[in-house]
């Protein structure tokens, strides 16, 4: 299908590809029920990308940001800051299973790709717990808005080659789209919107390398697991991203659902 048609990543664009991740962020913001004046909860924020994204899209929103991870909190701050938003957004280290906010405390919880992560240092149960906190944290009749990458709606060789192997290297893993709307339904949420983004790019298998020796050395220290050697992830995978290159977020979906009860 035309749609799934992917070109390599440049080497010039590879340096700062995933800040910009071909305006797949602004993408996906632009389908979000945002209001003026909202306090949305973005979970899992990373370096504060996507955060950064939706303050730029509407000045009127307040963004409390949240990650497990110190490196992941200092490092979105500085990003905030340089861009002049800290008067829009504030970045809180924090674990999303357990989020020390009261009830009914936001308009809108934000994820993008964070689920993954959340998995990799919670497991499944955290990813549901995360669902039942989602839940209490919203005011009646508000959203939650998450982007994943389910294994089962994979695409390509490449699409299908990024899922397996960071759950591999890290447990970084995601779940098939049912499964994602089935703890939607356990949490009591009503499923209302649900579609594709496509960035048509991929990884070579050098700049590929790169991803995977980052995962190997880094995630340890920023996320407190284990991971496979280098050697280890290439020798299992190397062969077919030489032959298919190396997805990298290449196709995402946004699942829009609603807190309808009381």
């Amino acid at each position: 299908m035309a749609q799934c048609v992917e070109h390599y990543v440049t080497d010039k664009e590879y340096t700062t590809y995933f800040s910009k991740l071909n305006n797949l962020r602004r993408a996906v913001i632009k389908d979000i029920p945002f209001r003026h004046d909202m306090h949305i909860l973005d979970l899992a924020a990373g370096y504060g990308f996507f955060t950064m994204e939706i303050s730029q899209y509407d000045s009127t929103l307040t963004i409390t940001g949240i990650d497990i991870s110190r490196e992941g909190v200092v490092e979105a701050q500085k990003n905030i800051k340089k861009l002049k938003l800290s008067n829009h957004i504030g970045i809180l280290e924090m674990d999303a299973t357990n989020m020390d906010f009261p009830d009914e405390h936001f308009d809108l919880v934000v994820n993008f790709l964070g689920l993954e992560d959340i998995y990799m240092t919670k497991g499944r149960a955290g990813v549901q717990k995360v669902f039942y906190e989602v839940y209490r944290l919203l005011k009646p009749q508000s959203y939650f808005c998450f982007v994943i990458m389910p294994a089962d709606k994979a695409e390509t060789e490449a699409q299908k080659l990024e899922v397996a192997l960071f759950s591999y290297i890290c447990n970084a893993t995601w779940l098939n789209a049912g499964e994602y709307k089935t703890m939607l339904e356990n949490a009591r949420f009503t499923l209302v919107g649900e579609k594709n983004y496509y960035t048509h790019k991929k990884l070579t298998p050098a700049q590929a390398k790169k991803e995977i020796q980052f995962a190997c050395e880094h995630v340890p220290q920023i996320y407190v697991v284990t991971t496979v050697s280098f050697d280890e992830a290439w020798a299992r995978f190397g062969r077919e991203i030489e032959k298919y290159g190396l997805g990298h977020y290449s196709k995402v979906i946004l699942m829009i659902a609603r807190k309808d009860h009381e």
